[in-house]
C-alpha cells in the first residue's frame, strides 16, 4: 500500500470511530452517574471543569461556588448514604451549538441510609457543557427534586 493511501485510510478510519459531541456528553453523563453509585468521585475530575467561579445547584444545597465545593457535597452525600441507583432517564436531550451544549433530563436515584431505609428520589437536571482542548466538560449543573404529584382533580 502506498504511503499516501495509508495516510488517507488512517484519516478516514479516525473519522469513522470519532464520537459526536452528543455521544461524548452521553458517555460522560454515564461516567458521572456510575461514579456516584460506585463512590469513585475521582471520575468527576474528567466530567467537570475546575474553574473556581463555576456555579452548581445540588438537590440539597446551592449555590455551590466552584467544583471543589460541589465535590465536597457529593462526598458527604455518598458517605452518609449508599446511592444504589442513579440514572438519567430516556427523556434526556442534548443540544450542541459549536463548542457549547445544553443537556436536560429527568433522573431517578435510590438512596439507602446506614440504618437500611431506602428511598427513591426523582428530579430534573440542566447541565451546561463546553468543549475545550478536545474535551467536553460540565461547567454548570442544576439538579432539583420533582415533588410527587397527587391525583388530578376531576374535571
Amino acid at each position: 500500500m502506498k504511503p499516501s493511501h495509508l495516510l488517507a485510510f488512517l484519516c478516514f478510519a479516525h473519522l469513522a470511530f470519532a464520537q459526536s459531541p452528543e455521544d461524548q456528553i452521553r458517555a460522560k453523563t454515564q461516567k458521572f452517574t456510575q461514579a456516584i453509585v460506585s463512590k469513585d468521585l475521582t471520575v468527576l475530575d474528567d466530567v467537570f471543569e475546575k474553574d473556581p467561579a463555576d456555579i452548581y445547584y445540588d438537590i440539597n444545597e446551592g449555590p455551590l461556588v466552584g467544583f471543589d465545593r460541589l465535590k465536597r457535597v457529593w462526598t458527604a452525600a455518598t458517605t452518609n448514604f449508599s446511592i444504589t441507583r442513579f440514572n438519567f432517564n430516556d427523556d434526556m436531550k442534548i443540544v450542541v451549538d459549536g463548542k457549547s451544549a445544553v443537556q436536560t433530563a429527568t433522573w431517578i436515584q435510590t438512596q439507602e441510609s446506614k440504618s437500611g431505609q431506602s428511598r427513591e428520589i426523582r428530579g430534573r437536571v440542566t447541565v451546561l457543557w463546553r468543549e475545550r482542548d478536545g474535551q467536553w466538560r460540565a461547567w454548570h449543573y442544576h439538579a432539583s427534586v420533582t415533588p410527587p404529584r397527587g391525583p388530578r382533580p376531576p374535571q
